[in-house]
This record gives C-alpha cells, sequence and structure tokens, in this order.
C-alpha cells in the first residue's frame, strides 16, 4: 500500500511539472509569435506612412482612403528640383539663384519608382494574418493650438492580426490597436515608437 502511494504521488509530481513546464513554455512561444506578427504589421503600416509623407508632400494633405492613396503611387509623380552650379558661402540658396549663379530644374518621377518600389501596393491594404480584412484608415483636418493641420490614422487591431492563436489566457487586449499617425494629434509616428 506504502509503494502504491509513493508511485500515485510521483506520477502527479511528474504531471503536476509537466503542467507547469507546458504554461511557462506556451507563453514563451505565444509571446514569439505575437513579436513576429507584430513586425509584419507595423512593417506595413511603416510603407503606408512613407506612402501617406508622400502624398501630402504633392497634394498639401493626406489621402482619406487606400483608392486614392494606392492610386497616387502607381500613377502620379514627384516633383524633383535640383540646383544647377555651386552656391557661393557668402549667399543663400536664394540669393545665388535670385542673382543667376544658380538655376534650379524641375523634372517629374513616377512615385512607383521611388516610394515603396518592389512592393505590391494592392496588397498594402490588407492586415496580414486576418483573413483578408483591411486596416482602417482616416485623414482630415483638425485645429490644433489654434492652428488648422493635417493628420491621418491608419490601424488595426491585436484581434485582427493576432487570428488564429490562443489569446484565452494571455493577457492581450485583443480591441487595442497598433496604429500609425493620430486623429487628435499632427504626427506620423506610430504607437509601437
Amino acid at each position: 500500500m506504502k509503494i502504491a502511494i509513493q508511485a500515485l504521488l510521483l506520477v502527479a509530481a511528474v504531471v503536476l511539472a509537466y503542467l507547469v513546464y507546458d504554461s511557462v513554455n506556451s507563453r514563451i512561444v505565444f509571446e514569439q509569435k505575437l513579436a513576429e506578427r507584430q513586425s509584419v504589421v507595423v512593417e506595413k503600416l511603416i510603407n503606408i506612412r512613407t506612402a501617406q509623407t508622400e502624398f501630402k508632400a504633392e497634394k498639401k494633405r493626406y489621402a482619406q482612403n487606400f483608392d486614392e492613396l494606392f492610386n497616387f503611387v502607381k500613377y502620379d509623380s514627384l516633383s524633383l528640383i535640383k540646383a544647377i552650379g555651386t552656391v557661393p558661402d557668402s549667399l543663400t540658396e536664394a540669393q545665388a539663384v535670385e542673382m543667376g549663379i544658380v538655376s534650379r530644374d524641375t523634372s517629374m518621377i513616377a512615385v512607383i519608382d521611388t516610394v515603396l518600389k518592389g512592393i505590391n501596393i494592392d496588397s498594402l491594404k490588407y492586415i496580414p494574418f486576418s483573413d483578408g480584412e483591411v486596416f482602417k484608415i482616416d485623414a482630415a483636418r483638425i485645429e490644433k493650438n489654434k492652428v488648422s493641420v493635417n493628420v491621418f490614422e491608419v490601424s488595426a487591431k491585436y484581434g485582427q492580426f493576432l487570428k488564429g492563436l490562443n489569446t484565452k489566457n494571455e493577457n492581450v487586449d485583443l480591441e487595442k490597436d497598433l496604429k500609425v499617425g493620430s486623429m487628435e494629434d499632427p504626427t506620423t509616428s506610430g504607437n509601437w515608437e
């Protein structure tokens, strides 16, 4: 009887040790998958931010939707201004241009050839790992400190890009956003930075 109890206690100890190991290991595996997925989403958000920044440089505002943004990237051009000549140390570039020492030449270059070169533009709007869900995008003009400024925001909820992962006991707010830009502040930073 004593041997049976010791054997039963040994089995219980092994099972408990395995359960403790498994709970710690599953948390580590989840954290790795979370970091990998976040990295892929952040990369897309950075590419969208780059396109929005170029859009604003040319149009003086941000694109309000992906169709407008992607049409700009695929079919529009950027102004490239070159200064021809050398500016003397005693003058500013504007003064040198005015005096005719330096001239400016403006040429147009296709956006697709400079911004996001080699990236599938049409796939940028889709949230990775979400089964085809689209990033939320918005842009507007707001008043901040009595100044009217352009703002944009592109976001994805954690629940969207963590689809397929067991998040039940992982203490993750699935309604929290991973985003770039802000509709309240004139920033182009991401909330991961």
